[in-house]
């Protein structure tokens, strides 16, 4: 092959590993064509072709595929100290800066994430006092959305997206933040969501537009900071009061900047999973009744506890994040100084690795009738049996790395959902196909065209 004889020395190493035939000089990007916007599809495509663990060439660079839950569990749980986190860091730390753990690896990330709010024991005394404020702007959210749906659907994902950024305002600072500040919010994900899909290495910086943007971003984020410490009201609930209260370790300009890095973390996932979710429901009006009716049990107001606990909401959001999840990918690297072993292959240093749950949470026998939504699956100890996080169940990462809002994720899409079908129907996707519109921005697969109504429920 001329690919393999160009490329000898590099091809070497991966000889023996299966994976598609590389055509000199792209490698296997052929694959990806008509794929660029859903590169998962393609990884899984390869587990089932070529088993667990294979090879793949993007021109002359060669990166490992793994859709085996053993190895993945060895990249991301037991054998970390072999690895480290490349994808995304270098298109984000303009984005983010090193405030977040998000983007760091060895005693900088150590200290990131030991330091962060979310990781803190008062978190979950925040997620409880935040409910009433939560359930306000999503009422009147969906208030809004009922009247203009009265005629026609409308594209779900972006108002989703946006009633996100105000809740997490609200969270996190205390009150909702500016139209300005959501635009430019939308304007740095969009410039970080380029510089993660380019095929060359990102500039260290981002360009004059992109500098302006984030430092009008994050100083309105340090005024906040720096109006909660001026009040010191022992009464409020947000998220950057609470850690000023409970004597947090991060500095000032941290701290402001990691309330910032909510927003990234959680507001292109969080409503594509809610979004999906709904879709799922709407295609199955039994599973999506009996939600209902659950929902209805609860009552408007009911306790973070009850929330959490309400079976038929947790089944049908695991259904969710199991079948259609938002972040099906996951980068990591051999380390830069020494090579290591996985699955017998000896890797060179800085080999490129991509982990794929998209595979793994809808294969058979693990999950019977893989590809059908059926949230009662999770009944009879399978959701004790297949945690969050676990091998065949990892929406949100494995392993110490798994997102750090994880636990904040699904207790604001259980109550979203809560508050919403408790006095509102929906219709998701009515006639259309899930993937009308899809994207991939920010590392999160986006169901853009996917549109909606809400109606007021007729027996309120």
């Amino acid at each position: 092959m001329l690919f393999e004889r160009i490329f000898s020395r590099t091809f070497a190493p991966f000889a023996s590993l299966p994976g598609p035939r590389p055509l000199f000089p792209i490698g296997n990007l052929l694959n990806f064509f008509g794929k660029f916007d859903r590169p998962w599809e393609v990884m899984a495509r390869y587990g089932e072709l070529y088993g667990g663990m294979c090879a793949m060439w993007l021109f002359n660079q060669p990166a490992i595929v793994l859709n085996d839950a053993r190895l993945i569990g060895e990249v991301l749980c037991s054998r970390t100290q072999d690895f480290y986190k490349d994808e995304p860091c270098g298109a984000l730390i303009p984005v983010l800066t090193r405030s977040s753990p998000n983007i760091n690896n060895g005693e900088e990330w150590t200290r990131t994430r030991r330091q962060s709010p979310m990781t803190q024991p008062w978190i979950v005394e925040w997620r409880e006092r935040q409910m009433p404020a939560l359930r306000n702007v999503l009422r009147k959210w969906a208030e809004r959305m009922a009247s203009v749906t009265e005629t026609e659907a409308l594209p779900f994902q972006k108002e989703v997206q946006r009633v996100t950024f105000d809740c997490f305002s609200v969270a996190t600072v205390g009150s909702e933040l500016t139209e300005s500040c959501y635009s430019d919010f939308l304007l740095m994900a969009s410039l970080g969501s380029k510089r993660m899909l380019t095929p060359m290495r990102p500039s260290a910086e981002l360009n004059t537009q992109g500098q302006e943007t984030r430092k009008r971003f994050l100083r309105g984020l340090r005024e906040r900071y720096d109006n909660a410490c001026s009040k010191s009201d022992p009464a409020a609930t947000d998220l950057l009061s609470m850690a000023l209260r409970n004597h947090t370790q991060l500095p000032a300009d941290e701290l402001s900047a990691e309330m910032g890095n909510v927003f990234y973390g959680g507001c292109f996932s969080v409503p594509s999973t809610l979004v999906s979710t709904l879709y799922l429901l709407s295609q199955n009006p039994e599973e999506f009744r009996k939600l209902k009716a659950a929902i209805r049990q609860l009552g408007d107001d009911c306790d973070l506890m009850t929330l959490l606990e309400c079976r038929p909401l947790d089944y049908a959001l695991r259904e969710g994040m199991r079948l259609l999840p938002a972040v099906p990918l996951f980068g990591r690297r051999v380390l830069t100084t020494a090579a290591t072993e996985l699955g017998g292959c000896q890797l060179p240093p800085n080999t490129n690795i991509w982990i794929c749950n998209w595979l793994l949470q809808r294969s058979a026998p693990q999950w019977d009738r893989p590809l059908n939504f059926l949230p009662d699956r999770w009944s009879g100890g399978v959701a004790e049996a297949n945690p969050l996080g676990s091998d065949y169940f990892f929406p949100e990462g494995r392993g110490p790395r798994i997102c750090l809002g994880a636990e904040y994720s699904i207790f604001y899409m259980k109550l979203v959902l809560a508050t919403l079908l408790s006095r509102w129907d929906i219709e998701c996707g009515q006639g259309q196909a899930y993937d009308a519109g899809q994207g991939f921005f920010f590392g999160v697969r986006m169901p853009y065209g996917l549109r909606a109504k809400l109606c007021r429920r007729t027996d309120d």
